[in-house]
């Protein structure tokens, strides 16, 4: 058990991706605390890590908004000790046209995918620096790597993540912090729903389950020693290689 004790956040908890690494990191001994806007959905996972004797705590979070992300990280220092893994993985999706995308609809996109990462990551860097130590694990996309039509505003939120995801790796560096990049290209989620409802029945039997995500995830948070992964693409096996 490679988690056992360690204190996690992961945002966008209470479904999908999230959920599935709530679960799998809570098996194997994290103490997680969940984040997202619907605290049922928060309630409802953390009932199914308490059930099975793990630990876990919802906490109804906004990540776009500053003073709640602040009161996150302090009620989890408070509780379950510092925060020793932060996973960013809140996250929303349009699909329009930039000619049709409005400016509502731009700030959703990038304030949920792109300022709240750096709002969490901000938050919780004091005390990683102060120790030492600590992990930042932010969910990517394919769209952060390339570009796709109808995704203008959800890939350029996905290659700002690139950017601060590089940014925060060099800052922590020194101070033994590791920063990683998960990029999953078709997974089975509800963000993906519209997506997906694009795409042909035998395309979509191809994509990924959330759960193998979370292993992908899982993977990056238990590394250690010296080596380091910066960036772990997780594609369709059955999509074209090195895209």
């Amino acid at each position: 058990m490679k988690l056992d004790g360690k204190v996690v956040i992961i945002t966008g908890a209470g479904r999908g991706v999230g959920r599935a690494i709530s679960l799998r990191f809570a098996a194997d001994g994290a103490k997680v605390v969940l984040a997202a806007r619907s605290e049922k959905e928060l309630n409802r996972v953390a009932a199914e890590i308490v059930n099975k004797d793990g630990i876990a705590i919802a906490v109804p979070t906004d990540v776009t908004v500053e003073t709640q992300v602040r009161d996150m990280v302090a009620r989890t220092e408070s509780e379950l000790g510092p925060v020793d893994i932060l996973v960013n993985n809140a996250g929303v999706m349009i699909l329009r046209p930039i000619v049709e995308t409005t400016l509502d609809e731009w700030h959703r996109v990038m304030n949920t995918n792109l300022l709240g990462a750096f709002l969490c990551s901000r938050a919780v860097l004091p005390s990683m620096m102060g120790r030492r130590t600590g992990r930042i694990i932010n969910i990517g996309s394919m769209a952060g790597r390339r570009g796709y039509p109808e995704q203008g505003v959800y890939c350029a939120s996905k290659h700002g993540l690139y950017g601060l995801s590089k940014v925060l790796a060099i800052e922590g560096q020194a101070y033994g912090i590791r920063v990683n990049v998960v990029s999953p290209g078709g997974a089975l989620t509800e963000l993906s729903k519209d997506l997906l409802a694009t795409r042909s029945p035998s395309e979509a039997a191809e994509w990924m389950t959330p759960e193998q995500v979370a292993e992908g995830v899982y993977y990056i948070a238990t590394q250690d020693g010296p080596g380091m992964t910066d960036e772990l693409v997780l594609r369709r096996f059955a999509s074209e290689p090195w895209r």
